[in-house]
């Protein structure tokens, strides 16, 4: 039986969904390049937690760092663990395991972690200090976290009637609606102070397609999204498109990758900070 606090999770869903898009986006991050502020303060013999760590394309390049140190991924969704699992047992990973569980109520004893990491998890939550205070419990004293979470409401895009800054509105509405918070990066520094750490660094970048073929395919990969992702069924369920809307998404953002002056650039904020003694 879940408790309390599983519950809340569990009722939550997940607003992007699991679908085959959402799932290979989630699994082109690495460990090199999405966590390469967070590396330098790793070393041999660390164990690590992986929180929401999807299927597990981070966590692997984790366990390389700090072994003979174990990492631990874990997700709520059964079906990333075992992504997770295949990914780990496929690189013959013997330190990197991965379990089904909630990042609100970790099955860890207190002071387990010398680190936690987590991509893009924090945002999920409206209020994040009771699963920052859970993630604190199981780190050692003088651990660290490392945090690289988006911040939407300050996304840059070339024209108000672009079409992907429509898609990303969206998105960013039925995140709250899910009881999630699209801008906590600017978050981040306050509410980890209050809670019991004190910061190591911040660093604030925008995501962007950097050239016209990464455009293409960026675009693309909105499209694919669009169409197979929850939230915009929810959005037509919940009334904020019409049917209409939802379906001419898809051709208009092939369309506007076409345009020479398009441009957009999601922020990313990363951060590293050490539980106090």
């Amino acid at each position: 039986m879940l408790n309390s606090k599983s519950s809340r999770l569990a009722s939550n869903p997940y607003t992007l969904g699991y679908n085959p898009v959402s799932v290979a986006i989630m699994a082109s991050r690495t460990a090199q390049h999405n966590a390469s502020f967070f590396r330098e303060h790793l070393a041999p013999g660390m164990d690590v937690l992986d929180v929401g760590c999807g299927p597990g394309s981070i966590t692997v390049g984790l366990a390389d760092i700090v072994t003979p140190g174990k990492v631990i991924g874990i997700d709520i969704e059964p079906s990333q663990v075992a992504l997770g699992q295949s990914r780990a047992q496929k690189l013959g990973l013997s330190n990197c395991q991965f379990e089904t569980a909630s990042v609100v109520d970790l099955p860890m004893a207190d002071q387990t972690f010398d680190a936690v990491y987590g991509h893009t998890i924090l945002m999920q939550f409206a209020d994040i200090s009771s699963t920052l205070s859970e993630i604190k419990r199981v780190l050692k004293p003088g651990g660290l976290v490392g945090f690289r979470e988006n911040d939407l409401s300050a996304s840059l895009y070339h024209s108000e009637t672009s079409s992907l800054k429509e898609m990303m509105e969206i998105f960013r509405r039925a995140m709250i609606h899910n009881a999630g918070n699209p801008d906590i990066g600017r978050l981040l520094p306050s509410v980890l102070s209050q809670v019991g750490f004190d910061l190591v660094s911040v660093d604030a970048s925008y995501s962007y397609a950097s050239t016209t073929a990464d455009k293409k395919v960026m675009y693309a990969a909105m499209a694919q999204l669009w169409k197979h992702a929850d939230f915009p069924t929810q959005a037509e369920k919940l009334g904020w498109i019409t049917s209409q809307e939802r379906h001419q998404m898809p051709e208009r953002l092939i369309l506007e990758a076409k345009e020479p002056d398009s441009f957009n650039a999601i922020p990313c904020i990363e951060i590293v900070a050490r539980k106090r003694e």
